[in-house]
């Protein structure tokens, strides 16, 4: 079976492989934001931050949100989510009776969960393009890390 790829218009921002030099698209790591448009033909994908103005990152980069919560936090795409006793990847989202269903497991063995049916949730946020300051000798130096 070939993979499915399932994109909405907005993501969370998990890492920066793609420019890890540039500041503001670091900062933009761990937050929720607006997809701009979609690059089928280069696999990226710009995003607009708090400013309105539009970064580029590669998808790897990012997890696409569904209209799920947990928290005050939407699940992701690919995220997992803890429901019956185990953790689970969640594949996607549809509504049903005007109330959000949480998809998880794999293609050929799916269950379904309703918000107030998850227990927890967790979800990757990569260290590449974070800043970091180490300290070696008393002496403060700072590091991007690719």
């Amino acid at each position: 079976m070939k993979n499915i790829t399932i994109e909405t218009n907005y993501v969370r921002v998990i890492g920066n492989t793609k420019s890890p030099d540039i500041k503001e698209m670091n900062e933009m790591i761990g937050q929720e934001l607006e997809v701009h448009d979609s690059d089928y033909s280069d696999d990226k994908i710009a995003v607009w931050n708090k400013d309105k103005d539009w970064f580029k990152f590669s998808k790897k980069d990012v997890r696409f949100l569904t209209a799920g919560m947990f928290k005050g936090k939407h699940i992701a795409i690919d995220d997992e989510v803890f429901a019956d006793g185990e953790w689970k990847k969640v594949l996607g989202f549809y509504m049903w009776d005007g109330k959000v269903r949480i998809l998880t497991g794999r293609l050929e063995n799916t269950c379904w969960y309703y918000e107030s049916d998850i227990k927890d949730h967790r979800t990757e946020l990569s260290l590449s393009g974070k800043q970091v300051t180490v300290t070696i000798d008393g002496k403060d130096y700072q590091a991007v890390i690719k």
